[in-house]
């Protein structure tokens, strides 16, 4: 019985050896440029992964691992600079739900996925160049605070950037005042109240703002968006929109999603006429999903609206009553002007006969 324990024993070392020596493997099925490995525990300082990697690998993709015998929580706390090098300073880096707490950029980084997870601050070392063109920091529910998304302005050749699902309160002064080569910024999913245009890149081809809490849309001679085609403000506070300003502010713009705003009847029908006139569709015909309103919606001239979209609010029959009232005094102060008159005229004449008849 001790020899077969003794067995069990050696057999779960070798498979517990065999597992930690493949982890740092790029597991089988990999493409050529791009290694798919699991994740594991590491914390900066603390220990020092070492890889076998392909040396014509350019991305790496982490995936969570097939099995765990570890017991371990496989949590890359912070992508870091010695993490970079350690997996020969790849181009590209997949790296989502690890539970990362913070990523520092590294120069020859190109693309970055860093979605889903706790990451609170971008670290970008100043005095640097830096060549990446695409990061994805969506579902990071802790970079709500400016000074975490500040260093992001370092980023000179960025392209791309999203942010949704963060949490944003505010947008930092000068985040985007580096940014000239910004083509695409999602800020949707956050806690805006509002946004101030003149900060926005004037290289943005597609910005999507839905589903956050503007109640204005701003537009002033000094906001430009020149290249901008794709506007999504769906999901919002808005209950009126100038077309004529807005396009004012980006002339090129092709497709502007508006549904899902608490705009009445006539707002609405008088926003997508004007939008028909201009050739500025308003929901994506190429995606069908983007004509399908969800269990509580209504389709109206192909926008989504609220299911209570054709039913008058309280507001709106307290504003009838209002109107009601002040045309019921308008037509009391008419009926009270008219009948004074009236007998002033009957007093006047009275007068004058009188006077006619006294000798």
């Amino acid at each position: 019985m001790d020899r077969i324990s003794s067995i069990l024993i050696i057999v779960i070392v070798y498979v517990v050896a065999n597992e930690a020596a493949l982890s740092r493997r790029c597991l089988a099925g990999s493409e050529l440029f791009v290694c798919i490995l699991s994740t594991f525990d590491y914390t900066p300082g603390k220990d020092i992964p070492v890889f076998e990697l392909p040396v014509d690998v350019k991305a790496i993709r982490f995936v969570e691992p097939f099995s765990d015998v570890h017991g371990s929580d496989n949590e890359i706390q912070m992508y870091d600079r010695v993490l970079h090098l350690q997996l020969n300073s790849p181009e590209a880096i997949e790296l989502r739900s690890s539970s990362t707490r913070a990523v520092e950029i590294a120069p020859n980084l190109a693309y970055a996925d860093f979605s889903s997870n706790a990451i609170t601050e971008v670290l970008v070392p100043p005095n640097q160049s830096y060549a990446l063109r695409y990061l994805d920091l969506n579902y990071n529910y802790r970079l709500k605070h400016p000074q975490a998304l500040e260093n992001i302005s370092r980023l000179v050749n960025l392209e791309t950037l999203h942010l949704s699902s963060c949490v944003v309160e505010t947008i930092p002064q000068n985040m985007f005042e580096n940014l000239n080569r910004l083509a695409h910024l999602t800020l949707a999913s956050n806690n805006l109240k509002q946004i101030n245009l003149e900060q926005l890149p004037m290289s943005l081809t597609l910005l999507r703002l839905d589903v956050n809490g503007l109640k204005e849309f701003p537009t002033s001679e000094m906001a430009r968006l020149p290249l901008l085609e794709d506007l999504n403000l769906e999901h919002n506070e808005l209950k009126e929109l100038n077309v004529n300003a807005l396009v004012q502010t980006a002339p090129k713009l092709r497709l502007f999603s508006i549904g899902r705003n608490p705009l009445k009847q006539p707002v609405l029908n008088a926003i997508l006429d004007e939008l028909n006139r201009r050739n500025i569709a308003y929901y994506n015909m190429e995606v069908s999903s983007d004509m399908q309103c969800g269990e509580h919606e209504v389709h109206y001239r192909g926008v989504c609206m609220a299911s209570d979209f054709f039913l008058m609010k309280w507001t709106d029959w307290l504003e009838l009553i209002m109107l009601f009232v002040g045309l019921v005094a308008l037509l009391g102060g008419i009926a009270y002007g008219g009948t004074v008159l009236w007998k002033r005229y009957h007093m006047a004449n009275f007068s004058v006969k009188t006077n006619r008849n006294e000798p």
